[in-house]
């Protein structure tokens, strides 16, 4: 036996150590192979005869027989270890993977409404943040489908330019010109759940547009679907204030289009803020001064954070009913899952959500 000392052993088996760790990862790695092989071809992860082959493989390569038992016993452990890892792969083998794309997503709340969607209605789910640059768009749901989600949400700013890499719209994204839920399927499908969300939040709070007098603050894709909704539900008529007015005429031809230093409300009986000012992080602003409220019946905003926005507070300190966009966050949620999963929720999931959602304060980024 040489005459090595502690230490010299010590980092022999140090050595040894990093090469068994190597070999081990190499052994997952192939683990991980085996699961997807198992998982296309419905096989159960375990096989009893297999993995007492081989240990019998393993043991004809210790020729020490006294080490034997402690061979067994490791090589027991390590394919344990591996049975318990592919076992964790293929748990999830039907789980249902969805996303969120747009700019800015980092402090979306999205992925705590879905997954409290999930719980409720039992579904085996994900839901992740997935932020592309302008350029990254043209071929962004097809590396979506690739990575295996089934479908996604859009937000600002591409609820409108998504389209145009849409195998199928419905008839009611193409009216309102906006889709916020895409289905990935074997073709990509676009639809807009913003329309039911900002209906039904309408509803809740028992604001009723038929034959009322309606402006709507800005003129993107949340802009389309409010004013289109209106529309639908019998609104007197429909007034789109915006800072650009020439943009917002081609976008809403026949409407009364007014720039938003001209606006008053005076004779307005919703008022709805389409747009992204005052909306966190940079909440001392708002679209509209104090007076140039002054009259309305409702306020509608759609930014949920914070929960009362500098135009909130204005129309609370002039006794002016209002809500912010969370509702509608969640409606137009529970809306996009019942298309993703082809069922239809029980309207109070909505409410329950919404509960559990308004509690405590939160700093997110609107839809």
């Amino acid at each position: 036996m040489k005459n090595d000392s502690l230490e010299q052993i010590r980092k022999e088996i140090d050595a040894v150590d990093r090469e068994l760790a190597a070999l081990l990862e190499k052994r997952m790695d192939l683990a991980a192979r085996v699961s997807e092989y198992k998982i296309k071809n419905n096989m159960e992860v375990l096989d009893a005869s297999r993995e007492a082959r081989v240990i019998e493989n393993v043991l004809g390569a210790v020729s020490n027989k006294e080490y034997h038992e402690s061979v067994r016993s490791v090589f027991e452990s390590i394919m344990a270890q591996s049975r318990k890892y592919q076992e964790k792969l293929m748990a999830g083998k039907n789980r249902k993977k969805y996303a969120l794309i747009g700019g800015k997503l980092s402090h979306s709340i999205s992925p705590a409404i879905h997954e409290l969607i999930f719980q409720k209605a039992n579904i085996d789910g994900t839901y992740e943040l997935c932020e592309a640059r302008q350029e990254e768009l043209p071929g962004f749901l097809q590396k979506l489908r690739e990575q295996g989600f089934h479908g996604v949400n859009v937000t600002i700013p591409y609820k409108t330019e998504i389209m145009k890499y849409l195998d199928d719209i419905s008839g009611s994204a193409k009216a309102i010109g906006a889709v916020n839920t895409v289905v990935l399927g074997d073709r990509t499908e676009g639809y807009n759940t913003d329309y039911d969300g900002f209906g039904k939040t309408l509803e809740y709070h028992g604001f009723d547009p038929g034959g009322k007098v309606c402006a709507v603050l800005g003129s993107g894709g949340a802009s389309m679907a409010a004013v289109s909704y209106l529309e639908d539900h019998g609104a007197a008529e429909i007034i789109i204030v915006s800072r650009n007015p020439g943009a917002a005429s081609g976008k809403f031809p026949g409407k009364r289009i007014i720039a938003l230093g001209d606006y008053t409300a005076e004779e307005t009986d919703l008022i709805v803020n389409a747009t992204p000012v005052g909306m966190y992080p940079e909440t001392g602003v708002s679209p509209l001064d104090k007076h140039q409220l002054a009259g309305a019946s409702f306020l509608f905003d759609l930014i949920y954070n914070p929960k009362e926005t500098l135009l909130m507070k204005h129309a609370r300190e002039l006794g002016i009913p209002c809500c912010n966009g969370l509702f509608m966050l969640v409606a137009q949620a529970v809306s996009a899952q019942e298309i993703w999963q082809g069922i239809n929720f029980s309207p109070d999931l909505i409410k329950e959500i919404y509960s559990k959602m308004s509690e405590g304060d939160v700093h997110f980024y609107s839809f």
